[in-house]
């Protein structure tokens, strides 16, 4: 059996989960971004309200006017800032909003403590203004933001406020799932429809939770299906794997991608915040997700230009080295200049890596890389395009299709990647890349797999400055010579 047939279609589920575990906000990024100006816009003017009616209510002389709007207008981006700082704008909330009424009183707090030395040396405005701008700005705060959840509510109501989202799971676990869904409007999350494939399941409806019912949700007793899901109109499926086997999840997370829906995994336990990209918190349960928030899609969006960019000047420019290095191999031994491999890409796809073939012809392609220059299978001219990281040249290629990217963890063979355990597999959750740390750091003689830290604190911390950075290191590392 080749290596590539060993590759079952579901031995990447879980990869492919992690890499789209997308619980994001899916409103179109035009309103989203509408949505966010709104409330910082009324965050502030709530907050300069606030101030203002404060200073107004304890002023002594009406030609104080001016003073009392250059407060207030200082309040009022304190109070954003504030929030912004509290995850305000991030796109979550606790049961109830305890938390929305939590930041509005935090914020109204620091910002009265941050006024009070103007406070003091101002004439004309009483020392009561101190104990009365807190109250004043956390009333208005939070009568805004009940105001502000009624909006998104009926936004919701319109079908134009999030993502459509089917729940499946174990009864209890599905349920609890709905029920955060439903009092967390922000997530831009709206479930449409819970499906329960256990044996005495029944159709019916999950209520929300809170004060009141206010929100139903129907329960379909049928076996998941890609057809139930493209029925319902589904754009992401949220797993609760709570109760459910590793068969289970894989079987909705394979039935999801045929339906073209993304994945998502739920659970009450912690567990998954230290093999996951991004997590979040809401109500106790643990929503595992990649997020894209609007800076993570431009990184994405101008790393791929870039990634075109430079790999086709490249190519264009080491074309004359390409030629020598083709005739180079041909003289040195036996065999095709290029050699490929199938090796382990985003999302856990199989793609075709190329490189110069620095080991003989007759070798077993697959089996664990050589970690030394003395290794039998390197030959002469593949020993010294190995030291100098020539061999990688032609991946560039592998760029310009897409298939990786300059900087991202490498690619790893199958048979390897069939090993990963559920922390290991999120180094599938980005494009691999030519160059990255660990090819860098003093373990790159070791397996890739005993040194998985360093691509997990890539995919946990990559930006703009940290490929720019990488990428100069890679060409100060191979002017210096590798294995």
């Amino acid at each position: 059996m080749s290596a590539s047939d060993s590759v079952t279609p579901g031995l990447y589920s879980e990869a492919l989960v992690r890499q789209t575990l997308l619980l994001r906000s899916e409103r179109k990024p035009a309103l989203r971004l509408a949505l966010v100006a709104c409330e910082r816009i009324a965050d502030f003017a709530s907050a300069a309200i606030g101030i203002a009616t404060a200073l107004l209510l304890s002023s002594t002389k009406p030609h104080l006017l001016m003073e009392i709007i250059a407060l207030s207008t200082t309040g009022g981006f304190l109070a954003v800032l504030d929030l912004g700082a509290n995850h305000a704008y991030a796109g979550g909330e606790g049961l109830l909003q305890i938390r929305e009424t939590e930041r509005a009183i935090s914020a109204s707090v620091r910002c009265s403590l941050f006024l009070i030395p103007i406070l003091l040396v101002t004439s004309g405005i009483s020392k009561s203004a101190i104990l009365l701008a807190p109250i004043a700005i956390a009333v208005s705060l939070i009568l805004q933001k009940q105001c502000f959840l009624l909006a998104l509510r009926a936004i919701d109501r319109t079908g134009n406020g999030g993502d459509r989202v089917v729940v499946y799971g174990a009864r209890t676990a599905e349920r609890r799932v709905v029920s955060t869904l439903l009092n967390s409007v922000r997530l831009g999350l709206r479930p449409v429809a819970v499906i329960d494939d256990t044996p005495d399941a029944v159709d019916g409806v999950v209520l929300e939770l809170g004060y009141r019912d206010r929100s139903a949700v129907p329960v379909v007793a049928a076996p998941i299906a890609p057809e139930l899901l493209d029925a319902y109109g589904c754009t992401t499926l949220i797993v609760a794997t709570d109760g459910l086997s590793v068969e289970e999840i894989e079987t909705a997370a394979q039935c999801a991608r045929v339906s073209g829906a993304k994945v998502a995994l739920a659970s009450a336990r912690e567990s998954h915040l230290d093999t996951c990209p991004d997590t979040r918190l809401v109500d106790g349960l643990v929503l595992s997700m990649h997020s894209r928030h609007t800076w993570t899609g431009l990184y994405e969006a101008s790393k791929r230009v870039l990634d075109v960019a430079l790999s086709s000047i490249a190519l264009v420019g080491l074309l004359p080295i390409f030629v020598l290095i083709a005739v180079l191999i041909k003289l040195d031994s036996a065999g095709p200049v290029l050699f490929i491999q199938n090796r382990v890409g985003l999302n856990g796809r199989i793609f075709s890596i190329f490189k110069f073939r620095s080991m003989y012809a007759e070798s077993e392609k697959y089996q664990p890389s050589p970690t030394s220059s003395l290794d039998p299978r390197l030959t002469t001219i593949g020993r010294l395009l190995r030291r100098l990281s020539l061999d990688e040249l032609p991946q560039l290629v592998n760029v310009i299709r897409g298939e990786m990217s300059l900087v991202g963890p490498r690619p790893e063979m199958p048979f390897i990647v069939q090993k990963y355990d559920s922390s290991q597999r999120m180094r599938l959750s980005v494009r691999p890349g030519i160059t990255g740390l660990w090819q860098l750091s003093a373990d790159r003689a070791f397996p890739i797999h005993e040194n998985l830290e360093y691509d997990l604190y890539y995919v946990r911390n990559r930006g703009w400055f940290m490929d720019v950075a990488i990428l100069f290191h890679t060409v100060l590392f191979a002017m210096r010579g590798g294995i």
